[in-house]
């Protein structure tokens, strides 16, 4: 036997020693328990027997109070995930079946939509009014104004002292009253107290009390405006009718006038409705999509909407001899400036009746429009002149300053009719358009209106048979749409051109498809025409005019009278220039419709 192996027997000593000793434990364990098994039923029945009676005795007390007495689970017991109305329960009311739709559209007639809390009120049933439309014409009745110093109708129910009484059930006495925050008339208005409608006096006083109203509205009230009577439901007609606005962002429109009343529409600010009738507290009106319905009074008014600002930011000049500057758009506000005959102001912004200004002070205000005007004046050295002129030559530039190196604003035809607004040195400030205003060169106009073609006519040798006139007129008046058209190298379209594609667009109305380029057109359309230098005088509308420097013809334009031409240049766009002043002499001149 190996070493290893004897470690894992125990030796004899060992084996005799463990069972000596289980021998001397074992016969006293065993002595113990039985002793333990003959007493412990007695004991248990004497000690415990008692307890199990006590416990039984205050378990049946506990039973029978609660089967007497309900005991009330806390309100947050029953909060138990999503399934309790959408978290709408009403204490103290039994379950809305219908909350799901009343939830789909809620409606409120209240000015003040705070939950009612304390103590609350039994509001008086409104008994519905008879309206009737007029069988004839009635004077014009307006609507009381809301006045806190209105007389009433009947005195309050009162103490000794001469106060409300705390508590008591009072109506409103006037057609509409304030509610303020306060006890006083320098307080906010809270809301409006309309007549019939009845309050809670919550704390009573000598001039003001605390009231709520019907539809849960807190404030005070003068004790003069409200009784314990609830006066008649009287109903003024409106004569003919007029026209009220919606005050609130929605109001219900009801079948009748109590907020019990169905509700058959709704309309929105600022919306216009036509006022038949009212009871001082509801009017019948006629919507402009043609319903009839009753609205509460304090939900309309009679001022209509103002027009919201838009920002301008523009030159304006004022057209009378002096305008007043004030502080607001209204003329009852205070007047903080004034300005004089065409003084230059900036418009910031304006809502199409008055103008926010800035003056050159820096003042900012406000200045009734039709004092106004975005017409710019006559500069200084013209005097003031009034009257018709007319354009007495075949084309006329009007131009934006009284000199010839000024852009061109357009160009007007022969009769054309000009206002005449000042008069200077060799030149005549007029406004050819409504709103738009230039020079124009007083030798170029006439005071009557003309009934030849003008003094200033190209071409007067001009043969009586061209046939070919009204297509050369044609020509010359596409190629003045594109007065203003952007240059586009290759372009020949409204929306960009260079000059043989404004050749090219022109001369396609009448039936040509020319060639883009200037050289091709020179050689390969129509005939030369004769001249010298800048003796124009041989030229008829539409002929081509061609410019060169060495070989070929780098720029072309179409003669449109007057000693000018239509052309089209990578810095102006198509433009009128006057050829006696142009940079470069004409090389070329071709005309493409002949005489015959």
């Amino acid at each position: 036997m190996s070493e290893s192996h004897s470690e894992k027997v125990s030796s004899p000593d060992d084996t005799t020693q463990d069972h000596f000793l289980r021998s001397r434990r074992g016969r006293p364990q065993v002595r113990r328990k039985q002793r333990f098994g003959k007493s412990s039923i007695g004991r248990y029945l004497f000690y415990g027997l008692p307890i199990v009676v006590f416990v039984l005795i205050v378990s049946i007390f506990v039973v029978s109070i609660a089967t007497v007495k309900h005991v009330e689970v806390p309100f947050q017991d029953f909060r138990d995930g999503e399934n309790q109305q959408g978290g709408q329960i009403d204490r103290g009311a039994p379950p809305d079946l219908n909350a799901t739709e009343k939830n789909a559209t809620v409606e409120s007639d209240t000015l003040d939509t705070t939950p009612r809390t304390g103590a609350t009120f039994t509001q008086s049933t409104p008994s519905t009014v008879e309206f009737t439309l007029p069988t004839k014409p009635y004077p014009h009745i307006v609507l009381v104004t809301p006045d806190e110093s209105g007389s009433s109708e009947a005195s309050p129910s009162t103490t000794e002292t001469g106060m409300p009484v705390k508590g008591s059930t009072q109506y409103v006495l006037n057609h509409q009253v304030y509610v303020r925050e306060g006890p006083g008339k320098e307080y906010p208005i809270a809301g409006f107290g309309l007549r019939g409608m009845s309050l809670r006096v919550l704390e009573p006083g000598e001039e003001w009390s605390m009231i709520r109203t019907e539809n849960s509205l807190e404030g005070y009230m003068l004790n003069e405006l409200f009784g314990p009577v609830q006066p008649d439901n009287v109903v003024e007609e409106i004569g003919m009718g007029r026209y009220m606005y919606i005050d609130t962002d929605a109001a219900n429109l009801r079948e009748g006038p109590t907020t019990d009343s169905e509700r058959i529409s709704v309309a929105y600010r600022d919306e216009k409705v036509y006022q038949i009738a009212t009871n001082g507290g509801w009017s019948r009106i006629k919507t402009e999509g043609g319903i009839t319905a009753y609205i509460r009074n304090d939900l309309i008014r009679e001022t209509p909407p103002v027009d919201p600002f838009v920002k301008t930011n523009r030159a304006i000049y004022v057209n009378t001899g002096v305008a007043n500057v004030r502080e607001l758009a209204t003329t009852d506000s205070a007047i903080i400036g004034q300005v004089r005959l065409d003084e230059r102001l900036t418009e910031l912004e304006t809502n199409g009746t008055w103008s926010k200004v800035k003056l050159r002070d820096g003042t900012i205000g406000y200045v009734y429009g039709e004092l106004l005007t975005t017409l710019e004046p006559a500069p200084s050295g013209f005097k003031k002149a009034s009257g018709t002129v007319y354009v007495n030559t075949g084309y006329a530039n009007i131009r934006s300053k009284p000199n010839t190196n000024s852009s061109i604003l357009t160009v007007l035809r022969f009769g054309t009719s000009l206002k005449k607004i000042a008069v200077g040195t060799g030149w005549t400030f007029i406004e050819y358009s409504e709103g738009k205003r230039g020079y124009i060169s007083s030798d170029l106009i006439i005071n009557t209106k003309p009934t030849s073609s003008g003094t200033n006519e190209p071409s007067p040798t001009t043969p009586t048979n061209d046939k070919n006139a009204a297509r050369r007129k044609q020509v010359v008046e596409v190629a003045r749409s594109l007065l203003g058209t952007p240059y586009i190298r290759g372009g020949a379209t409204t929306r960009g051109v260079d000059c043989s594609g404004l050749v090219k667009y022109a001369y396609s109305a009448v039936g040509y498809n020319m060639f883009h380029g200037a050289t091709g057109q020179a050689q390969y359309y129509g005939t030369k025409v004769s001249f010298s230098g800048r003796d124009f005088s041989p030229l008829l509308l539409g002929d081509l005019i061609f410019f060169s420097k060495g070989t070929g013809y780098h720029h072309v334009g179409i003669y449109v009278g007057n000693d000018q031409m239509i052309h089209a240049t990578s810095r102006n766009g198509v433009h009128i220039v006057n050829l006696m002043k142009y940079s470069e002499t004409p090389a070329l001149v071709k005309r493409v419709l002949p005489l015959d």
